[in-house]
């Protein structure tokens, strides 16, 4: 699969979002659009919407709901991206009336040499579940990074009882390789988490 970097975001390509970051791929259903620190009032909106939600997978800090926190996060992952170590993207559905943020994906820690992986991360608005859209957004977003960066293997895990999480993966074709137990510490917790790989077209 041939990808393009579409470059600058323009009115004529997301005309419902005024701010500007990169179209880095646009399958059917979503543009995802690498981060910028202008998106930060959308990722707090959607923490915002979710309240809780996000709650089984990562820790939550009450700063999450303001523009504020995302900026300098945002400003790190753009680094990040710039530099090659992620790919941070943040997911505006198509058919969707609002220029609200629909899902984020992260490749973080990229490495390469005797490697040549990263880690999976990803989140969508529980107001999406349900209707295939976050396999819509992954499949070809990992496509495209085992492309673009000549990756070998994507890392993920889970906790277990996370089984919407599991699915997803498990639909991706990702393998279990083990448990790993008090594997980090979410919202002041220590939770094990089930790890799971997926292993580069053809190797």
């Amino acid at each position: 699969m041939t990808v393009i970097d579409k470059g600058p975001v323009s009115a004529a390509t997301l005309p419902r979002a005024p701010q500007r970051g990169a179209v880095w791929l646009e399958p059917p259903d979503w543009q995802l659009v690498t981060v910028t620190p202008a998106y930060a009032p959308l990722l707090a909106r959607l923490h915002q919407r979710n309240g809780d939600h996000f709650r089984l997978a990562m820790s939550l800090e009450p700063g999450m709901t303001e523009p504020a926190f995302w900026e300098q996060v945002l400003a790190d992952q753009q680094r990040a991206v710039q530099d090659g170590t992620g790919v941070f993207l943040l997911g505006f559905l198509k058919s969707s009336p609002q220029p609200e943020v629909g899902c984020v994906i992260s490749f973080s820690g990229i490495v390469h040499d005797e490697f040549d992986c990263c880690w999976l991360g990803y989140r969508m608005d529980r107001a999406l579940q349900g209707r295939g859209l976050m396999h819509a957004a992954l499949a070809p977003a990992i496509a495209a990074m085992f492309e673009r960066h000549r990756l070998h293997r994507i890392l993920a895990s889970h906790q277990p009882d996370n089984l919407r999480s599991a699915a997803v993966l498990r639909r991706l074709g990702f393998g279990i390789e083990g448990y790993s137990r008090d594997f980090m510490k979410v919202n002041g917790e220590w939770k094990d988490n089930v790890l799971l790989s997926l292993i580069a077209p053809g190797n």
